[in-house]
């Protein structure tokens, strides 16, 4: 058997002719899908990590802010057992109903159960609350006097009311009380933003009137008031009225006295009005007469010739809630609230009070009628932000000085608690 002939070597397979040019084409689409895949790959796996970590942080963000909303549960609600104790320190008082009135007066004259003393505080940069009695209607005094400023400001920004308007001031616009209006000649021609000023700054009670004519009186005042959400805020009559107080109790026919004839008899001064001294000496017998009669019998008959024997009321948290709206603009513009605040803080009253013992600027309004009844409502704008305040404290009893000196104290007790070093900041 012959050998077969040598096989010539095995070529190896091709599945497709390919020159190198369409190889290197190849090599580099084989790559290029090689490289996506691996790409998708990473993308994949990145977005994985991504919502793995974003589901982390999540968490951590929630149990920070449940540990942040429980250190301020316990912050607020040491501040609130530390002002029940400031709260009292005040001595309390309730007249006797049976003793004789003495001197027929609004405030002398006001049931009173007693009110005591109601508080509100909100830190604005956090929204931190604590209050006491916070919810209790109490007596204003001239803190309602902050809500006939609001109203002027927003008739201002809606071009209803001209604030560089000049008003001629005469006798028959002057009132008594606190202020400097009074004390000035005949004549005087201030304009509203100057009244404005001076009923914030030293409380003046015939610019209140004049601007109280302005919104609208006192029932449209209350009008808006409750458009505005304020329920339990409301101003119960005009200055006039309440001077007007003893001598219509004592005959209902004083209700025609002008503001000009009651400025005489509470002065003393017959000529203010143009008449004379017999005149006044005859009314004066007619309220010495009621003053001779028990405290709660001359009560009775006011309410029964349904006379207000209060001059405003509020709560001390709708106080504070009056006063954020000044702070943040929200009640009135941006540049009626900067006026606002700039009045609030040239406050020349109550020094005794908010601002006694802290050193940070303060803008309050007081409201008060010694020897019962001492407010202050204000902003005190320590380091870390303003702090609203509201510190109500109706019939008082005993040394009225110190009674302020205690509101005083408040204010000092907030600063404290919000401006002292957290424990995670002392290491």
């Amino acid at each position: 058997m012959s050998a077969s002939p040598p096989r010539a070597p095995r070529r190896p397979r091709t599945l497709y002719p390919l020159d190198t040019g369409q190889a290197r084409k190849v090599a580099t689409r084989s790559d290029s899908i090689a490289g996506t895949a691996a790409q998708d790959a990473i993308r994949r796996m990145s977005r994985v990590l991504h919502l793995s970590s974003a589901t982390h942080l999540d968490a951590q963000r929630k149990r920070r802010d449940r540990c942040d909303d429980a250190s301020m549960s316990i912050r607020t609600s040491e501040l609130t057992r530390l002002l029940e104790a400031e709260a009292a320190r005040f001595t309390l008082q309730v007249p006797d109903d049976t003793a004789p009135a003495g001197v027929v007066e609004l405030e002398s004259l006001r049931e009173r159960k007693p009110l005591g003393i109601g508080i509100y505080v909100k830190r604005l940069t956090t929204g931190e609350e604590a209050a006491v009695r916070a919810d209790v209607v109490f007596e204003t005094q001239s803190v309602i006097k902050l809500a006939v400023a609001i109203r002027c400001y927003q008739l201002a920004d809606d071009g209803r009311l001209d604030l560089d308007e000049r008003i001629r001031v005469t006798r028959s616009d002057i009132v008594g009380g606190s202020g400097v209006i009074r004390y000035f000649q005949e004549g005087l021609e201030p304009t509203v933003r100057d009244l404005l000023t001076a009923m914030i700054v030293v409380s003046d009670n015939s610019a209140t009137d004049l601007l109280l004519a302005r919104v609208g009186g006192v029932a449209d005042l209350n009008a808006w008031l409750a458009a505005s959400g304020y329920t339990q805020t409301r101003m119960a009559q005009s200055l006039l009225d309440a001077d007007r107080l003893p001598y219509v109790l004592a005959d209902a026919r004083h209700a025609s006295l002008t503001r000009a004839q009651v400025y005489a008899l509470r002065n003393g001064d017959p000529q203010w009005a143009g008449t004379t001294q017999e005149w006044l000496d005859s009314i004066e017998r007619e309220v010495a007469s009621l003053a001779a009669r028990p405290l709660g019998e001359v009560r009775a008959l006011a309410q029964e010739r349904g006379l207000p024997l209060h001059f405003g009321q509020m709560t001390p948290r709708e106080a504070g809630r009056m006063l954020e709206s000044i702070e943040h603009a929200t009640a009135v513009s941006g540049k009626s609230s900067a006026e606002l605040r700039g009045a609030l803080r040239q406050q020349q009253l109550g020094e005794r009070r908010l601002p006694q013992f802290v050193e940070h600027p303060v803008g309050h309004k007081t409201g008060d009628n010694p020897p019962w009844d001492a407010n202050d409502v204000g902003i005190i704008y320590s380091p870390s932000g303003p702090i609203v305040v509201a510190v109500f404290a109706n019939d008082l009893g005993g040394v009225y000085e110190q009674e302020e000196d205690r509101i005083g104290r408040i204010g000092r007790v907030i600063v404290d608690h919000f401006e002292r070093p957290k424990a995670t900041d002392q290491g």
